[in-house]
Parts: C-alpha cells; sequence; structure tokens
C-alpha cells in the first residue's frame, strides 16, 4: 500500500532500552506502516541506521544476535576522556555497518549528536554511518568524545534524545515518535551519593524527552522500568533479556496501530 505523505520515525535513545525499538519496526512492518525517513539518537541512531541501510527488522534481530561485540574489558579501559576507549564502539560500528555511507541508505537517515565544544546538537546526513553512529553512542565519562579536527562528539541524546525535529526538516509529513524514557522508571526512594547522580541525569534527559516529543504525531512509548531496576547489565544483554525488551516495544507499538493508521488516512484524504 503506496502513501503520499512521507512518514517519519524518531527513534530516541536509552541505552539497553534500544532494543525495544526492534520491536516497534516489527509490528510497523507487520501492519505495512511504510517508514519514508527515519532519525535516531544515541542508542537509536544503530537501529535507526541499520533499518535505513536494510529496510528489514528481521535482519536487524539477526545482526543483534549475531554480533560478537563483548562487554569492556579491563584491556579496553581508558582515561583519556571516558573510561572504555573508543575501541568498543569502532568494533560495533564497523560490524554493524561496514563503510556505507549516508548514499547508500535505502531510507534518508539523520544521526544526531551533541558537539562537546559548544554544547549545541549536530545533525550528521552524510559521510561514513559508522563514525556517525559512534558519534551519537559517545556517552559522556564511559566513552571517550569521538573526536576530529574541528568538533568533539558526544551522545546525541544531551541534546535531542528523541529526534522528531529531524524528520520535520527532512520533510516529514507525519511523525512516529518513540521515546524510552518513562516516569515510571521514578521508582527507588532510598538515595545514595551515586543514585542521586543517576536519578539527576535521568531526570534531565526525561523531561528534555519530553520537549523533542511535542511535535510528534504518535508517540509510542514502552515502559521499560522492568529493564533499569538493576544494575545487572548481562542479565538485559543477554538473548532472553534482549527479547523481553524486544517484546515490550513490540507490544507498545501494537496498541498504537490504530491511531496511527487514522492519522495517516486523515492526512492522505
Amino acid at each position: 500500500m503506496n502513501h503520499p505523505k512521507k512518514i517519519g520515525l524518531a527513534l530516541g535513545s536509552g541505552g539497553i532500552r534500544g532494543f525495544a525499538l526492534v520491536g516497534v519496526l516489527e509490528a510497523l512492518e507487520e501492519n505495512n506502516i511504510p517508514i519514508s525517513l527515519i532519525s535516531g539518537s544515541s542508542s537509536g541512531s544503530i537501529v535507526a541506521a541499520h533499518y535505513a541501510l536494510y529496510r528489514d527488522s528481521k535482519l536487524l534481530k539477526e545482526a543483534i544476535a549475531k554480533s560478537s561485540v563483548k562487554l569492556p574489558s579491563i584491556r579496553d579501559l581508558g582515561f583519556r576522556g571516558g573510561l572504555v576507549k573508543n575501541k568498543k564502539l569502532k568494533e560495533l560500528t564497523a560490524e554493524l555497518f561496514g563503510n556505507n555511507k549516508f548514499s547508500d541508505t535505502k531510507i534518508p537517515l539523520r544521526v544526531i549528536t551533541t558537539n562537546l565544544r559548544d554544547g549545541n546538537e549536530y545533525v550528521f546526513s552524510q559521510g561514513n554511518i559508522a563514525f556517525s553512529v559512534q558519534a551519537s553512542c559517545a556517552v559522556p565519562v564511559i566513552f571517550e568524545p569521538i573526536k576530529t579536527k574541528i568538533h568533539s562528539f558526544v551522545d546525541g541524546g544531551l541534546s535531542d534524545p528523541v529526534p522528531v525535529k529531524a524528520l520535520k526538516d527532512m520533510g516529514a509529513d507525519i511523525s512516529i515518535a518513540v521515546n524510552l524514557y518513562h516516569k515510571n522508571e521514578f521508582f527507588d526512594r532510598n538515595f545514595t551519593v551515586l543514585k542521586v547522580a543517576l536519578r539527576s541525569f535521568r531526570i534531565a534527559i526525561y523531561n528534555l524527552s519530553q520537549h523533542s516529543i511535542k511535535k510528534a504525531d504518535v508517540v509510542i512509548a514502552p515502559d521499560l522500568s522492568e529493564f533499569t531496576r538493576d544494575n545487572k547489565f548481562k542479565k538485559y544483554t543477554s538473548q532472553p533479556g534482549i527479547k523481553k525488551i524486544i517484546k515490550a516495544g513490540y507490544d507498545e507499538t501494537k496498541k498504537h496501530i490504530k491511531e496511527i493508521q487514522m492519522i495517516i488516512n486523515k492526512k492522505t484524504s
């Protein structure tokens, strides 16, 4: 089914929550909702870039299952701007994207990052996809900033965690936003110094994401708080854990299918 209107999908940041975005794409594909434009920030940039290149959620799922990138070891630690060397991000992006460029995509793509030098959002629309995704995923303190002669890039979620604006700038007629930050994450009441710092960061990103999604036509916001209640990173990056997070994204998107179809019909009638 062809739609004369351009449907844009903004995939938000969120760390391990980002696996839910695969489920979002699965549900949209199942219901024949075509994505004409796509943008991604931080972990959302990984999913957005892969889908832009191959337009196939099953292939993305297989790539995640086959990924040989492991958790950082003591040899990967670095202390020049981040706890983990850029090598880990390079391995992941090289495995997923090779030397593909933005001009190779089947769907127009925008990748969001943040320029550490001036604090502004920086939108990648051309050049090497792997490099842009590295820049978008460079979580401050954890990873070293991704540097060029002019810029130092860090996590895109710091400037635009759900990049709806990028879709609008690309000419999207209908914008679907996927926000992975949910109010139910604010569950803990016993605060240590570390928990205060983590909660403060989450509050800032949550509020920024609310601003980002204001102009979206549809907002898909899966409740992923179950997967943020402890620090068992390995538990949620194991295949069973990944499948649960993907299903959460799929199930939430299914709830919005009729809403999306109604908006498409309204804007194309």
